[in-house]
């Protein structure tokens, strides 16, 4: 008798268990998004000291911003990893 089709919460948990798994991997995604959410407020603060008001300043400055939200999610993404994701596998382990 063929199986039923997977629901996508089987997926989703498959994904999250997969995620909590590797704390290699999500403590380097905590370390580079914080690294690059850091160099991101960095590049902002040294744009706005150094650079007169122009268009420039602004680009240089968005860029730091997105750097900024960049590394924030990925940091995120890692944290949770090594938390959230793991308390996830601990309370829905099928075995």
């Amino acid at each position: 008798m063929p199986s039923p089709p997977k629901k996508p919460t089987n997926r989703l948990l498959t994904w999250l268990n997969r995620r909590g798994e590797n704390q290699k991997h999500n403590l380097q995604l905590l370390i580079i998004g914080a690294g690059v959410f850091f160099f991101g407020t960095g590049l902002i603060i040294w744009v706005d000291r150094t650079m007169p008001s122009s268009i420039e300043q602004e680009m240089i400055a968005l860029v730091g911003s997105i750097l900024c939200v960049i590394g924030i999610l990925t940091a995120l993404l890692g944290y949770l990893g090594l938390s959230l994701f793991r308390l996830i596998k601990f309370f829905h382990n099928d075995d």
